[in-house]
Order: structure tokens, then C-alpha cells, then sequence
């Protein structure tokens, strides 16, 4: 990208004697000595698009499976193309072309200034955009735009057939991805275009709306690479704003690079290890109590909702989303057969609450300056592994209103990235709250307190207290509110 010597990592005793050996050089010359060169600019992609309805399909692969102008939003597909650095030696380079995909608010009054860029997983050998599903009230309800970027050569080609060069071969035939080497280097030039100032001839991805912040965010695979990435190449990049590392598997918290942005690190109970984490005023660290690696509320609206609109082509309307919502959403306070079958359904506790509230706090944090809390550690036994109570259920960390007041049991280290939820029997329930209305109580207490923490977000409490008044047929008697008791053991 054009960097100096000295802007290519080289050790700090080097630049300092490059640098001496420049001012030495200018104390001697005449005052009519030429200015020194300046260093080219960070290379920013080039665009083109959009790409409508070109192609076999006549959409983008991985667009929203629902009709997002119902919710007063636009989505467009764009290729990107530049000549991207090698992430090992910067002299090495390789031209590129991926693409991204754009979602913004349609009226200017309702863009919130940030944009999320999601580093998209590509575990299965094709895209899971995993941050956007949890997260995607949250997005649509406060006005980020958010972005689709396709950083990774697995996920545009080849097998399975979920992935662009196979799905369209017409639409994507332009797309050459030159190895996940040059990945780093071409996030960062896609990461500019949504600042590179416009010129009559250039492509607004973002229509006019201004940017004021730039959020990455990654789950599990990706999270591993945006992590590399945060060490490695953000210091001297400084393209993106802050980082929510989400779930980036079994790594160490203590990071080797003081975080030179906000960064949280949200992580479930695959990822508990007891080490303690980096210590920074640019890093928090969230562990939350409960949550599997992967969940139930991802995987169906990845099986049941974006993958019949690519291999069906079939879009709803925006209340599909919310009708899926409603069924998905549950955390194990009623009884369904999918409980007991790990990936299919099994891990119901809900990490998109936490989602949510780690990046509304990093969008506030760059907003005020002031960071969120850290969230308690999980706590470990004296062989090291995560401590749980009699039900199985974890203990220490983040506690969630689901796992504060339990109606279930949360085996996030089963099935391997699943889980399963098995909810309480009737006796069980009765045996903690005897009426429903002494649960509900309970919950409301739990609610509130996660809201004032920090962890969970006033919409999401509004949610989760309907989920909990629609669980009254699970207990014999409803009860009063006068009901309220004293938590059982």
C-alpha cells in the first residue's frame, strides 16, 4: 500500500537510525534541498456495481431472505477489485476482485452514522454471515448499515454448491480471489471505500450517507482472523474503528498487541478457559454463562430462512422475519421435541441478546469515549475446567435473565459447536416458583438488572418478558404478583 520503510513492521532500532540519518542529512544539506517524498496513500478498493439483477439467479448470493425495503431499507451487491499485499511480505502483491454486499437505511434521518462490516465465517466451506443473524433486530430497529464482505477465497469458490463462482457462474464470473494471504490487506481497502472521499466518477456504496464509525465484527472462524488481523495489521492500517471478536475459539484472552481501538471479546462456554485476559482501556471481555458456540437461533434462520431463498429464490415479507423470530426465539421455557437434538435445535440459550448488547456498547463507546464494564469471569473448579451447579448449568460469568432465574438446563459443551436444552419438569418448576406469577416476577428482577449492567439491551428485556408471559401454561397455577419469593437453591 505504498508505506515507508519504517511502516512496514521494521524493528523500532532500525527506523530509529532511519530516521536520525534523515534529520542528519537535512541539517547539512542547503536550505534549497528538496523535500523528502511524501508516502503514497492507503490503497482503497475500486467498485463497480451495482450488480442488480445480473446473472443466471438474478440476485446476489447470501441477500436477505426478506424484503428489507418493507423496513425502509436498501440492499445492494457490489464487486470490489484492487491489488492487495501479502500479509507475510508487503512487496509480494496480487490483484483481487470479491464483493460485498450493502445494506443501509433508505431515509438519511435514520442512519445511525456506523457501519458494521462482518468478516463473514466460512467454516462450512461457504459464507454464514453468523453476527448479521443474531443481530439483525438490533441493526434494522437503530439504523446501522451493515456489510456482507466475502474477505476469504473458501467462500466464493468452489464445492459446495453454495457458493457464488458454482451458485451463478454468469453473475460472479469476474470474482478472483488470490488466497486468504491477501485477505488482511483487502478487508483493510474495503474497509476505506465507505470513507474514501467521492469524485464525479465514483461509486457510493452508501448513497450519501455520511460514516462517522466502522465496526468489525466476526464469529468463530472469522473472529480468528479478525483477531490476527486487530494484532497484526490494524496498528498500522487504522481502518476500522473497534472490533467485537465473538466466540474466536479456543485462544488465548491475553492478547500479545495492546488493542490500538475498542475491542470486546464475547465468548460462550466453549471458549472458557481460566487464564486471565489482556488488561487494556481499549479491550473488555464478556464470557457469557449459558451460550453454545453455535445456536438455535442462528442455524434456523440460516436453514429455514437463507438457504431456500439461494437454492429456491424465494423472498417474504418483512413479518416472516418476525413470525421466525417468535418460533426460533425460545430459551427453553416451553417444551419442544428439537430441545434434545443438538445442532438441529438444541442450543436455546440466547447469545443474540448478548450479541446485540456488545455491539450497541461498542457503538456507544465510540460515541462518548466511555467503555462498557467488563463482565465477570466464569468460574472454574480446581482441575481448570468451567464449575457448574447441581443442574449442570455453568457458573460465574455473564448471567443472562434466562440463566439468572433458570426453567432449563443449558449443556452448551455437548454436541461438539451445538448443545441441547432440556427444560425443567413441571414438578421442578413448581419446586422454584411456585406460581407463574412468582417466576415472572423473578424474571422482571433479573431483566432490570442485566439492562442496568450493561448486557442487555431495553428492547431485548421487552422481548424476553413477553417470551416469559406467554410460558404460563407451563405451571398448574398463575398466581398474583404479590407472589414474588425468595429465589430457590
Amino acid at each position: 500500500m505504498g508505506r515507508s520503510s519504517c511502516q512496514r513492521a521494521q524493528p523500532i532500532g532500525v527506523c530509529v537510525v532511519w530516521m536520525m540519518s534523515v534529520l542528519l542529512a537535512a541539517c547539512g544539506a542547503s536550505q534549497t534541498a528538496p523535500p523528502l517524498p511524501e508516502s503514497a496513500p492507503p490503497a482503497i478498493a475500486e467498485v463497480h456495481g451495482p450488480i442488480g439483477d445480473a446473472g443466471l439467479r438474478g440476485h446476489a448470493l447470501w441477500d436477505s431472505w426478506i424484503d428489507l425495503a418493507d423496513l425502509g431499507y436498501d440492499e445492494q451487491e457490489y464487486f470490489v477489485s484492487g491489488v492487495a499485499e501479502h500479509a507475510d511480505d508487503p512487496q509480494q502483491t496480487a490483484p483481487y476482485t470479491t464483493r460485498i454486499i450493502v445494506r443501509r437505511p433508505q431515509d438519511p434521518a435514520r442512519f445511525n452514522g456506523t457501519v458494521i462490516l462482518e468478516w463473514v465465517n466460512v467454516s462450512a466451506q461457504f459464507e454464514n454471515a453468523v453476527d448479521t443473524l443474531a443481530a439483525h433486530p438490533l441493526f434494522h430497529r437503530d439504523g446501522y448499515a451493515y456489510v456482507h464482505v466475502s474477505a476469504q477465497a473458501a467462500g466464493l469458490c468452489c464445492l459446495p454448491l453454495l457458493t457464488p463462482k458454482l451458485w451463478d457462474p454468469l453473475r460472479y464470473a469476474d470474482l478472483d480471489h488470490p488466497g486468504d494471504d491477501y485477505a488482511f490487506d483487502l478487508f483493510s481497502q474495503i474497509a476505506r471505500v465507505f470513507r474514501a472521499p467521492q469524485t464525479a466518477d465514483a461509486i457510493d456504496v452508501m448513497a450519501g450517507l455520511p460514516v462517522q464509525r466502522i465496526i468489525a465484527v466476526g464469529q468463530s472462524q472469522s473472529a480468528n482472523r479478525l483477531r490476527e488481523y486487530l494484532n497484526r495489521v490494524q496498528p498500522h492500517a487504522a481502518a476500522i474503528d473497534a472490533f467485537l471478536i465473538h466466540a474466536d475459539g479456543p485462544t488465548s484472552k491475553d492478547y500479545p498487541r495492546d488493542p490500538a481501538v475498542p475491542t470486546l471479546q464475547l465468548l460462550s462456554e466453549r471458549e472458557a478457559r481460566p487464564e486471565p485476559p489482556t488488561v487494556s482501556h481499549n479491550y473488555r471481555l464478556w464470557e457469557i454463562a449459558g451460550a453454545a458456540h453455535q445456536d438455535y437461533w442462528v442455524g434456523a434462520h440460516q436453514i429455514q430462512a437463507q438457504s431456500l431463498r439461494a437454492l429456491a429464490g424465494i423472498r417474504q415479507p418483512a413479518d416472516a422475519d418476525e413470525q421466525l423470530d417468535q418460533r426460533v426465539g425460545a430459551y427453553g421455557e416451553r417444551l419442544d421435541v428439537g430441545q434434545f437434538a443438538c445442532v438441529i435445535e438444541g442450543a436455546q440459550f440466547p447469545m443474540r441478546y448478548a450479541v446485540m448488547a456488545a455491539i450497541d456498547a461498542l457503538d456507544r463507546w465510540l460515541r462518548s469515549g466511555q467503555p462498557p464494564n467488563n463482565g465477570p469471569r466464569f468460574a472454574f473448579n480446581e482441575n481448570g475446567q468451567l464449575a457448574r451447579d447441581a443442574n449442570g448449568n455453568a457458573l460465574g460469568g455473564v448471567r443472562l435473565p434466562p440463566i439468572a432465574v433458570p426453567v432449563a438446563q443449558y449443556h452448551a459443551d455437548l454436541c461438539d459447536l451445538g448443545g441441547i436444552t432440556i427444560p425443567f419438569t413441571r414438578a421442578e418448576l413448581a419446586r422454584r416458583y411456585p406460581t407463574h406469577a412468582d417466576y415472572q416476577c423473578q424474571m422482571q428482577a433479573a431483566t432490570a438488572r442485566a439492562m442496568a449492567e450493561g448486557f442487555l439491551l431495553p428492547e431485548d428485556g421487552t422481548d424476553l418478558m413477553q417470551r416469559v408471559a406467554n410460558a404460563r401454561s407451563r405451571w398448574n397455577q398463575a398466581g398474583t404478583p404479590d407472589d414474588c419469593a425468595t429465589p430457590a437453591p
